[in-house]
């Protein structure tokens, strides 16, 4: 009820009437029934598709979101701490760049092959490169505008969202902020574009030919599902474009290609969704509502994508707002998902709510800044959010939900939630916004928080895959909001070849950091990249590291 009082009080009257019919202030009507029975991937295996050694087709690296780029030979800490690294190529772009650098190790471009590095731009392009050129502006290999006829990008200081509001999350332009994820069988990526058409904010899924860039097929988003949230309209909610922004990146999974949405700034009654479209023809398989009887609990995990498990099943995290879960309900603000497609829609099958979320909705400290990391050989996720506690959770039994009498009152207690280990309130300082890096060294396994206030942090996976509370190491400089996302790049677990990669936006600019693996307290590299562009995620392969910047894509590598 906390949560419902809330949305009242800053509400108009005409809202808080709608606030009132939907059941905030009384007993809840009956949902609509929800698919039900033995979950239908229960028993089945995942395997992922297949890609090329060192291919970079989504985002952090595969659907695992690992984001251990274990095939990398050149990049040593010998090497990156060896004065020999640097930046070797900028390749200009129309557009700032939030989405992750994706790289085709061989990719047939007008019959020659190439290594290839593709970006989307906030400007609705998608560019390959080729990642071999040096120098300042090396033309693309095909550029492609996503811009419908006579539309243009959402311009942040102009277009208005939600209650007639602006948001400055993305400037100056909004377009593709999603990673796109790339079919490698079929030659195929593919983005969510957004633009305005006539005054409107309008979504499309666009499928692209990885060889020439020419669209191959684009369909309109739009989504509906029976509810009685407080923007219903006879019993149905339907997809807003003006309140709703896309920003995790697309999953490709048997044959759909999935996408998640949240709001833009907050503002305003927005849901999250989770869409899904056939890969062959871009029909939508998929609409689910994450709050369709109430408002919000969106998805963007600081532009994660959606996590596969080894039984196909999605796993997604949502941010603030109310939860019903635990009474039959399908509300499921600041939870942990475990999703099986079925009729439709996407079932809830197992999940994972702390039991301070209504305080957590009041405060926003939405669990959904966080994305789950599946660590290899132990059957958990660990993740942390804006409270800066950590979960350890048992990958094939979350935890559900454990009540808690004023739970504002109770947030530093790490003994209520039914899960594998928790750590308190702040043990990531200032919260996480993403998630962390994972390294293994024979039989030392490690895992890297980068906190919003919080330097760059070494932890021990203990031999049943909880972390020891003493971190091993920290970096030398305390990050800045919102911190950093670590990904790292070795030569599998041999010594010496472990990199743990970041960026940040201390001091007011973006700067691209090496450390070494076994002992971050050793920082190997480092140089200022641009202005702000937050949540950056670097992409490493083939003895590159290439990042996003404002109107230009780096590349990285060693000295010839």
């Amino acid at each position: 009820m906390g949560a419902c009082r809330r949305r009242v009080a800053g509400a108009t009257a005409l809202l808080a009437a709608v606030v009132a019919a939907s059941g905030c202030t009384g007993a809840r009507r009956p949902a609509a029934p929800t698919p039900t029975g033995p979950d239908p991937l229960a028993s089945a295996t995942h395997t992922a598709p297949p890609a090329p050694p060192g291919a970079v087709l989504t985002q952090r690296g595969d659907e695992t979101r690992l984001g251990w780029y274990a095939q990398e030979t050149r990049l040593t800490v010998a090497s990156v701490g060896g004065g020999h690294f640097g930046r070797r190529a900028q390749y200009p772009v129309d557009g700032r760049i939030f989405a992750q650098p994706l790289y085709v190790p061989a990719l047939t471009v007008g019959g020659t092959p190439h290594k290839a590095v593709i970006v989307a731009t906030e400007h609705d392009s998608v560019y390959a490169f080729d990642a071999d050129a040096t120098g300042a502006g090396a033309p693309p290999l095909w550029h492609t505008s996503l811009l419908a006829p006579g539309a243009r990008p959402m311009l942040a200081a102009q277009d208005k969202v939600a209650n007639n509001q602006l948001c400055d999350t993305i400037t100056p332009e909004v377009g593709i902020t999603g990673t796109p994820v790339i079919d490698w069988r079929t030659g195929t990526l593919y983005a969510v574009a957004l633009d305005v058409e006539n005054g409107k904010l309008t979504y499309r899924i666009h499928a692209l030919d990885t060889g020439t860039g020419k669209v191959r097929r684009s369909t309109l988003v739009t989504a509906t599902v029976n509810g009685k949230g407080l923007d219903a309209a006879d019993g149905r909610v339907s997809l807003a474009p003006s309140r709703t922004q896309q920003r995790m990146g697309l999953t490709l999974v048997d044959g759909v290609v999935y996408a998640g949405f949240a709001s833009f700034c907050g503002w305003g009654i927005y849901h999250g969704w989770i869409l899904g479209y056939r890969a062959g023809d871009l029909s939508q398989a998929v609409v689910y509502n994450s709050s369709p009887d109430a408002y919000s609990a969106g998805f963007w995990e600081s532009q994660a994508g959606l996590t596969v498990d080894d039984h196909g099943h999605l796993v997604a995290v949502s941010g603030n707002g109310p939860f019903d879960l635990d009474r039959g309900g399908r509300d499921a603000g600041d939870s942990v998902l475990t999703l099986s497609p079925q009729d439709g829609t996407l079932r809830v099958v197992d999940s994972f709510t702390p039991f301070d979320q209504e305080c957590r909705n009041r405060h926003d400290q939405d669990l959904g800044s966080g994305s789950p990391l599946p660590v290899p050989g132990h059957d958990e996720y660990v993740l942390s959010s804006k409270t800066g506690s950590v979960y350890v959770l048992d990958a094939h039994r979350l935890g559900g939900y454990t009540p808690l009498d004023d739970p504002c009152n109770h947030k530093e207690r790490a003994d209520v939630d039914r899960i594998k280990q928790e750590l308190t309130v702040d043990s990531v300082k200032g919260g996480m916004w993403g998630t962390w890096g994972y390294w293994r060294s024979g039989s030392a396994e490690f895992v890297y928080s980068g906190g919003a206030q919080d330097r760059l942090t070494q932890w021990r996976l203990a031999p049943d895959g909880r972390l020891v509370p003493q971190p091993v190491a920290q970096a030398p400089l305390a990050f800045e909001y919102p911190g950093a996302i670590p990904v790292v790049s070795s030569n599998g677990s041999a010594a010496g070849t472990g990199v743990v990669w970041t960026v940040d936006q201390t001091g007011g600019a973006t700067t691209l950091r090496a450390f070494d693996a076994a002992d971050i307290s050793h920082q190997l590299w480092s140089s200022v990249t641009d202005e702000l562009n937050r949540f950056q995620v670097p992409t490493v392969a083939d003895g590159k590291v290439f990042v996003g910047g404002q109107r230009h894509l780096d590349v990285y590598g060693l000295s010839p």
